[in-house]
């Protein structure tokens, strides 16, 4: 049997609570499996590229990463193609970037197959709902939002629902459904929906480095940055904790979002911004943007943490509700994973659904423990790396690491600075940060013996790092 003919109950309805990336790459990627899929949404959704209530941090830059944008790719065909055509610029990774490591500048390899989108979260969110939509027969439901769940004999039948904005002890409608997705973001309330229905709330881990972000959009010229495509300047713990990214978007713009660690709060007003921009441990982007025309305002934003919600250890749980995307395991904005992972996700749901319809003949009856622990498993190694940087600041709460964390550690830090010179630690690594390898690749032994067969000292500090030029750059 192929997965063309998976076997379908005829009768079975999927309910997706959420139309932002990870709600649309799930309703997708799930619809073949049930013969409704109906996805609810409080906002409304916009016909072109622009903000909504639902994301906030929409307004910051967001890259797809290569391991996400396959992921999106095969989920629906041609997606690379059409974002690209409406205004997406692809970056080489990682030779087109001039990155500033924790170690030094990453000297550029050889290019891999893989490039990064680089585009306004408006538009690749605006490019994946026009293809879903096309592609897939979903009732998409606007304006309304879940006040709770219906739930029956342990199992979750559906959700009550309400007008958006209707007081709370307004009549509820409810959508019937054998399977309930939450999707709904950080903002989630599936936690207080269970235990209103008589179940514990999960147990929820928590990082926060009290990270704060500021971001800016600038006119863009045919050669700002000297021959590179965009700029990542990270931070290095503990001593320095600002950070900046800079990376073209549509509409021949910059993107510049900046940050700071442990209350080192990037300004936003114009000389703040710059100011901060100058205390970098590289002043590469201060000296692009302080003679770039600025094409908006500074917006900043603080909700960062890191916040993983366990509902794959409940002990207790009513079949019929999984969460997934944010509303299960929610990163720093600032390491660019969210998106990929819930275009991954999507995926690992997708097989995880398929091999259940072999064994169950298309019921979704008792397949919803099974899909939250593949949700957990999608989540892990980008949670890794994600929790792993932050918990290098002292500032950070909610960090506990263990003996063998620190050991961890200090094997990364001399991955990180190999990386800076040597062509195949640099890929390994690469291939991490770009979701396409778990974070255990870097442990194989021909790996670890290039990282620890040779010193990489780190680079003095004194001074902020000189900018290089691409040519001088690929010469050294």
């Amino acid at each position: 049997m192929t997965v063309d003919t998976l076997p379908v109950d005829r009768s079975s309805h999927i309910v997706v609570i959420g139309a932002g990336m990870g709600g649309l790459a799930t309703a997708h990627a799930l619809h073949r499996h049930a013969a409704r899929v109906t996805v609810i949404e409080r906002d409304s959704l916009p016909s072109r590229p622009a903000a909504r209530a639902g994301t906030p941090q929409g307004r910051h830059l967001h890259i797809l990463q290569p391991g996400g944008l396959m992921a999106l790719e095969r989920l629906l065909p041609g997606f690379a193609d059409e974002l690209l055509a409406r205004g997406a610029t692809a970056v080489a990774a990682p030779g087109g970037i001039l990155w500033h490591s924790a170690a030094g500048w990453v000297k550029p390899q050889p290019a891999t197959r893989a490039s990064l989108l680089s585009a306004s979260r408006d538009l690749i969110e605006w490019v994946t709902r026009d293809l879903v939509l096309e592609r897939t027969p979903l009732d998409v439901r606007t304006g309304i939002e879940v006040a709770g769940l219906a739930v029956e004999d342990g199992r979750v039948v559906g959700v009550d629902v309400r007008d958006r904005g209707a007081a709370s002890d307004e009549p509820t409608e409810r959508v019937v459904a054998d399977l309930v997705i939450d999707a709904s973001g950080r903002r989630s309330h599936a936690p207080d929906w269970l235990e209103a229905a008589g179940y514990a709330r999960p147990e929820e881990d928590l990082v926060d480095a009290d990270l704060a972000y500021a971001t800016r959009t600038y006119h863009r010229g045919p050669d700002d940055l000297g021959g590179w495509q965009g700029i990542f300047l990270q931070a290095r713990a503990p001593e320095t904790t600002r950070m900046g990214v800079m990376f073209p978007i549509e509409g021949d713009r910059w993107m510049v979002t900046l940050a700071g660690i442990n209350g080192d709060t990037p300004p936003t007003d114009d000389e703040g911004y710059l100011a901060f921009a100058r205390g970098m441990r590289s002043r590469a982007i201060a000296e692009a943007i302080e003679h770039l025309e600025p094409a908006g305002p500074i917006i900043g934003f603080r909700r960062t943490e890191n916040r993983r919600r366990r509902y794959e250890r409940l002990r207790r749980a009513p079949d019929g509700f999984v969460a997934v995307g944010d509303a299960a395991c929610a990163f720093n904005p600032v390491y660019g994973q969210g998106m990929s992972v819930a275009a991954l996700t999507a995926e690992a749901l997708d097989r995880s659904l398929a091999e259940h319809a072999h064994r169950s003949g298309g019921d979704l009856a008792g397949v919803s423990a099974q899909l939250q622990r593949e949700v957990a498993r999608t989540n892990a190694g980008a949670w890794m790396v994600a929790t792993g940087e932050d918990t290098r600041w002292p500032g950070t709460t909610g960090a506990n690491p263990s003996a063998a964390d620190r050991v961890l550690r200090r094997y990364l830090d001399r991955v990180v600075a190999a990386a800076t010179v040597d062509a195949v630690v640099n890929t390994a690594f690469f291939r991490v940060v770009a979701l396409m390898a778990p974070p255990t690749s870097l442990m194989r032994p021909s790996l670890a013996w290039r990282v620890l067969a040779r010193r990489h000292p780190a680079p003095p500090e004194a001074r902020p790092a000189p900018l290089p030029t691409r040519a001088h750059a690929h010469a050294a």
